[in-house]
This record gives structure tokens, C-alpha cells and sequence, in this order.
């Protein structure tokens, strides 16, 4: 995706903001969780059909809450999809909390992220595969909470 980076997160328990600046450090969450992947912003400029493209937040999907009440979180739990401002000070959920974030696809001609979440329809707190998968859309230039299109 132009403008963002992106780091699998294998083992990662939580992702920390360090500024450089005032020294301050903010972890984006308030207790350990299971990171899956890491959205960041590029570290050169990039482009997108000619123009100039920066981007300031982070996007996580993690593993951030024993959903299914086995005593563990790990990839059994619904996954999460947050964004957070570049002091990863405000954090947003941008897929509701009743799914579980499957997959991602990046629609260059819209700056637009689709994302592929199950729907936990038996609130047993675990994505089984007949469950449906429903498809979220957010804008890349001011990711906010998906609206959902299917």
C-alpha cells in the first residue's frame, strides 16, 4: 500500500510508540496481546497515480482479548483491526467487536482497505468456518470504523 509499511507480527506481544522529541513512550495497548501484523507509515515518500502519499497512524489486527475463554490469547480469539494516531495516544476499532478479521485487500484506484471479517454468529468467541464473512471498506487517507458492504 503506498505510504505504509507492513510488519508480520510473529511473537510480537505489543507494539511500543517511542517520541524521539519529548521522549515519551506510549504502548499502544494496555496489556500484552498477540500481534499479527503491523501498519506503519513508510519511512520514504511514496506515490499513487502521481501524487504524493504520506500517511500518519498506525493500523494494528491483533489478538487482544481471551474471546473464547480458554485462558489464553492466541489465534483461536476473534482478531481485532485498529487504527491509532501517530502518537499512539487514540486508538479506534475500525471492524466491530463481534468479528474476527480474516484477510485484507488494498483497492489502489480508491485509496480503500477491504477487510474480510467472520461474523462471531454463535458468540461462542472463536471464528468457525461456517460462519459468514462479511466485507468492511475504509478510506486510506482518514481510516475511521469500516462500513460494511457485504
Amino acid at each position: 500500500m503506498p505510504g505504509i509499511e507492513a510488519l508480520r507480527g510473529i511473537n510480537l506481544l505489543n507494539i511500543s510508540h517511542y517520541n524521539m522529541k519529548t521522549k515519551a513512550r506510549n504502548d499502544l495497548f494496555e496489556h500484552p496481546v498477540w500481534i499479527n501484523t503491523l501498519y506503519f507509515p513508510a519511512f520514504e515518500t511514496d506515490t499513487l497515480n502521481g501524487s504524493s502519499v504520506q500517511r500518519d497512524y498506525y493500523m494494528v489486527s491483533a489478538y487482544d482479548e481471551d474471546t473464547n475463554r480458554d485462558s489464553m490469547v492466541n489465534y483461536r480469539d476473534l482478531r481485532r483491526f485498529y487504527h491509532f494516531d501517530l502518537e499512539a495516544k487514540k486508538r479506534t476499532q475500525l471492524i466491530p467487536p463481534n468479528y474476527s478479521v480474516v484477510s485484507s485487500e488494498y483497492d489502489p484506484a480508491n485509496d480503500a482497505m477491504f477487510v474480510f471479517a467472520s461474523l462471531d454468529a454463535n458468540s461462542n468467541g472463536k471464528r468457525d468456518t461456517e460462519e459468514p464473512v462479511h466485507v468492511f471498506w475504509f478510506s486510506m487517507k482518514a481510516p475511521a470504523p469500516g462500513e460494511r458492504l457485504y
